[in-house]
């Protein structure tokens, strides 16, 4: 014999499948940072914290994680913005995606996601158009924290599918010698790695906090009037912002206040042209 024969082995799958989330998560730029700084934690911390290895697999969690976000802040977008919604209603998903998600806290549209694969700029990018309809500028911050977040992508992608050797695609990528190498990763790039995936988090949850609220304001969707737009922008609010960092101590009319004077100065400069003679 060559080896030892394959074993038989019977594996019950659903087993290991437990009901999540229990309840909403705060939101997806919070639910990321809480996910990747508890990753970080768990092997920083421990005896393995330069082992090269597992180092790698960090990485791939903190990737993963990522690509969560930007699942997930997209989808809730298509239920939280009314301008969203048109360009999502003709998105294709499954029939069954709204009894599935019913009782998750989760949109339905993330079942856009399910074949798809967020891990390179230009993917993210055109998702962003398809289900929001904002371009990214090619000189733009977003589009360059993007970039640098692909390049971490390569390496995920060596881990999950070479155990870290590196091929031709890759290292045409990521500059290395052209020749076969493998990932092996020390603490502080493993470090430096992650804030890459932070920055593309940050920078794509600023971009589309300032769009949406922009093409509210363009769109005449806000009144100027907090009684009248609380529910909207309080939901828009609890999406975007991450709690303890933002400037307006958790308030979402502290930061409406802010740009009620720029829903005004609109309307006030179109009642002038309609009521200006010809």
């Amino acid at each position: 014999m060559l080896h030892y024969p394959e074993e038989t082995v019977a594996c019950d799958f659903s087993s290991v499948l437990i009901p999540f989330p229990e309840g909403n998560m705060e939101n997806p730029i919070s639910d990321y940072f809480l996910t990747t700084g508890g990753l970080v934690k768990k092997i920083i911390d421990t005896k393995y914290s330069n082992d090269a290895d597992i180092l790698g697999l960090l990485v791939l969690g903190v990737v993963s994680a990522a690509e969560f976000y930007f699942r997930t802040v997209l989808s809730e977008l298509a239920r939280a913005c009314p301008l969203c919604i048109q360009h999502t209603e003709a998105i294709n998903i499954p029939s069954g995606s709204v009894a599935f998600y019913s009782k998750s806290g989760f949109s339905s549209v993330m079942s856009a996601f399910e074949h798809e694969s967020l891990a390179d700029s230009k993917k993210i990018i055109s998702e962003i158009k398809r289900f929001v309809g904002f371009s990214c500028s090619d000189n733009s911050s977003v589009k360059k924290a993007l970039d640098d977040f692909e390049l971490l992508c390569e390496l995920r992608h060596c881990f999950v599918h070479s155990r870290g050797f590196v091929g031709l695609k890759a290292i045409r990528a990521l500059g290395g010698a052209r020749t076969v190498q493998k990932v092996l990763i020390k603490q502080q790039q493993a470090l430096d790695f992650i804030k890459l995936s932070h920055n593309a988090v940050r920078a794509v949850n600023h971009y589309l906090s300032n769009e949406v609220v922009n093409r509210w304001i363009d769109k005449d969707v806000l009144s100027g009037q907090w009684t009248s737009d609380k529910t909207i922008f309080t939901r828009y609010w609890r999406l975007f912002a991450k709690k303890g960092e933002d400037s307006y101590l958790g308030s979402p009319q502290k930061a409406y206040a802010i740009v009620r004077p720029k829903i005004l100065k609109r309307r006030q400069a179109i009642a002038a042209k309609v009521i200006s003679p010809p």
